[in-house]
């Protein structure tokens, strides 16, 4: 790909253009799965806004060539001990990315994952979920090193949800 992919940290401001990119993205696999719980074609302007105000959160857009091509959204948690301490930190998520339809099998996805592992360069472990029988999405994940860890979350007779995981292991920091 010779376009220049870029990511902008979104705002509340974007809210409005997340929601209906993420909702063009997301239709497609709506209508072949009609996932009422899990899909983020029912997910809320407002709980997309949440999310841009989450301070364990970030939502970039994602550019090609200076156009917004798609999202995708870090986020960590942390596991709690008995006395609010932090068991497990730099753990972080990636829920959602997504890429318009029209953008879609050009390596920008690839891209995309590549510079959030850069800009997290602190991050031990990634996690994602995704759906089991888009082959394509799992290729994708399966190419920038994640593997596929724990069970299957059956969403409906048509859709399983799988987990993916990326442990990193640097000289600064040990796995757990």
């Amino acid at each position: 790909m010779k376009e220049e992919i870029k990511l902008t940290l979104a705002t509340v401001a974007d809210a409005e253009l997340i929601h209906q990119m993420k909702y063009e993205a997301f239709l497609p696999l709506y209508e072949k799965y009609h996932d009422d719980e899990t899909s983020p074609v029912k997910e809320s302007i407002d709980n997309v806004i949440w999310k841009l105000s989450n301070p364990n959160s970030e939502y970039y857009l994602i550019q090609v060539d200076g156009k917004n091509v798609g999202a995708i959204r870090i986020y960590r948690k942390c596991a709690k001990g008995e006395e609010g301490e932090a068991l497990v930190q730099n753990i972080n998520y990636i829920s959602p990315i997504f890429i318009l339809p029209e953008f879609q099998n050009k390596g920008i996805a690839q891209l995309a994952i590549q510079k959030v592992f850069e800009l997290y360069e602190d991050t031990i472990i990634w996690r994602l979920d995704t759906i089991k029988q888009e082959k394509g999405n799992c290729h994708l994940y399966e190419k920038c090193g994640f593997v596929r860890v724990g069970e299957e979350h059956i969403v409906n007779e048509l859709m399983t949800l799988i987990d993916y995981e990326k442990s990193v292991k640097s000289d600064d920091n040990v796995l757990l």
